[in-house]
């Protein structure tokens, strides 16, 4: 008797990971979310990444009577997967931890995938961080960004609450330009005093913090904050840089789908902002660009990805 076949469907970021568990016809049977798994945020690096992905996946498994030796492909698109040796590095962890077959790219490449049907196009993606991926009609991939400042990424959640508490604080002690995001800081925080606000470093970092700055930023740059609107354009410059990068080494040239991702881009940043984004694309390249915000998450992209690549019509 032929082994049952199963195929899994992975998103991993900083701050969680989808998993999505699809029969032998590809179709879904399970879902799960677990917690995040970066390689770059953790002790052992590849090895810690890959414990964490299969030790969630073997759960959702387990579930639905499989086992990971009945996993006949995996596609996994995971947050620090940035260049070559990375994701080598995380195939080869996948595989001693027993996922036979699997394949590995950086996770913005989803969001092509769940944007176009066709896994054609541009996803700009800001969450955490910010990616921009892109795949043309031979299956040729490139991405820029996603490498935090090394390349100069700006417009991600942990920058803009950096760039939130430094504005403030370069108001407060360095006579800097007064900005609207000091009164909103103090009163999220019920902070009185500079002192007060000194000490409030250190409760700010963490995730469900930052989410409140950037909630706080794009409240700022709605009402008209000069600060936090001159950064607003330059993170939309910055988002255009990328996509034309993209559009450019593809070889992309006309009508070029472009879609936005990432939980800024699908849940935070009002219109005006996106806006700044399409301006910016229009400004230099004209009418090339079709932006839309995907409606669908991330892992829907893998689960796309791994039916395209085993012929699974579902």
């Amino acid at each position: 008797m032929e082994q049952k076949r199963c195929y899994l469907a992975v998103d991993g970021g900083n701050s969680k990971t989808e998993y999505r568990l699809l029969d032998a016809s590809g179709a879904v049977i399970a879902a799960r979310r677990g917690g995040g798994s970066n390689h770059e945020t953790m002790p052992e690096g590849f090895d810690d990444a890959a414990a964490v992905i299969i030790n969630e996946a073997e759960d959702l498994l387990a579930q639905c009577g499989y086992s990971v030796e009945n996993v006949s492909d995996a596609v996994l698109g995971l947050a620090g997967a940035d260049y070559n040796e990375q994701v080598v590095g995380l195939e080869k962890a996948l595989q001693a931890h027993g996922l036979a077959k699997c394949f590995v790219c950086n996770d913005g490449y989803l969001g092509v995938y769940a944007g176009m049907e066709n896994g054609v196009g541009i996803c700009y993606s800001a969450g955490s961080g910010v990616t921009c991926a892109g795949i043309n009609e031979a299956g040729v991939r490139v991405q820029f960004g996603g490498i935090g400042v090394l390349s100069g990424d700006i417009g991600g959640g942990f920058d803009i609450a950096q760039f939130v508490y430094c504005s403030v604080y370069e108001h407060l002690f360095f006579g800097k330009p007064y900005t609207t995001l000091k009164d909103a800081f103090y009163t999220l925080f019920d902070i009185k005093t500079p002192d007060d606000f000194r000490s409030a470093a250190g409760r700010i970092m963490n995730l469900d913090a930052a989410k409140l700055l950037v909630g706080l930023f794009f409240t700022a740059m709605e009402t008209g904050d000069e600060l936090t609107l001159h950064y607003a354009a330059r993170a939309a410059s910055h988002a255009a840089d990328c996509i034309i990068a993209a559009s450019d080494a593809l070889g992309l040239k006309t009508s070029i789908q472009v879609a936005l991702s990432g939980s800024i881009m699908t849940a935070v940043a009002p219109p005006a902002y996106r806006r700044m984004i399409e301006y910016e694309l229009y400004r230099r390249k004209g009418k090339s660009f079709v932006l839309r915000v995907n409606d669908l998450p991330p892992v829907e992209g893998a689960v796309r990805w791994v039916r395209q690549r085993n012929g699974l019509s579902h």
